[in-house]
């Protein structure tokens, strides 16, 4: 016989209770965990399980009651610095300025982050053993493909003639133009002292960044107008 809906909805509201609790103490003890990276640990140190329960202040074997095992661990806290660092990213990835602005603010978007979160950056790049995914590479992707759209949007207000094999190339293009950002600040904040400073790392590196997509759409005969995208959509709606 079916339990009455009353003491039903009971159990369920229960039962959601303590998901919810679950859930809560599991993004606190992640959040412990970037504490401690960002506080205490030099770049690429061992990150202590019991450093972690310290700062979410439980015990070491209650810890383990919101995870798997030590892989499930290291991969959630991969994946909020990852979700943290993508959503600064995303939020640069716009139409808004030139396309030489946009690819300033993007490149000084993640140089910054990265010089301010070398240990984290570190943690995220690991290669975690037993893991199924991981969770950088799936930012890379989503970073990536957010700026192939941001692409592909300037070449159709561009009217651009690009050919199918220049289309199907362009995802590998992207992802080589991220990596290449990445790789580039990943060695410059290994450095004991950051030098050149980051006003100037930035200025570099984005000038680096934007002549070869300067120098490949040239190479296409397609011409970049130097003005807002939000100008050269107003031009062709006019």
């Amino acid at each position: 016989m079916a339990a009455p809906s009353g003491r039903r909805d009971q159990t369920d509201g229960r039962k959601r209770r303590w998901q919810q609790h679950n859930a809560d103490r599991r993004q606190a003890v992640i959040d412990a965990a970037l504490t401690v990276l960002a506080r205490d640990l030099e770049p690429g140190a061992e990150l202590s399980v019991q450093l972690i329960a310290d700062e979410a202040s439980v015990h070491r074997t209650v810890l383990y009651r919101y995870f798997d095992d030590r892989t499930d661990l290291d991969v959630a806290i991969q994946q909020e610095i990852c979700t943290r660092a993508g959503e600064l990213l995303l939020a640069a990835v716009t139409l808004e300025g030139t396309p030489r602005e946009i690819v300033e603010r993007i490149v000084h978007a993640y140089v910054d982050w990265g010089a301010a979160n070398v240990a984290l950056m570190r943690f995220a790049e690991r290669d975690i053993p037993g893991a199924a995914t991981k969770p950088l590479d799936l930012a890379i992707g989503q970073i990536a493909e957010q700026i192939e759209l941001v692409i592909g949007g300037f070449l159709a207000v561009l009217e651009a003639d690009v050919e199918e094999d220049d289309r199907d190339a362009l995802t590998p293009w992207v992802f080589l133009l991220v990596g290449g950002v990445m790789a580039a600040v990943r060695n410059w904040s290994s450095r004991e002292e950051l030098r050149p400073p980051a006003p100037q790392f930035t200025r570099l590196l984005a000038d680096v960044t934007w002549l070869q997509i300067e120098g490949l759409a040239a190479s296409r005969n397609i011409e970049v107008p130097d003005l807002p995208v939000e100008q050269l959509l107003n031009l062709k709606e006019a």
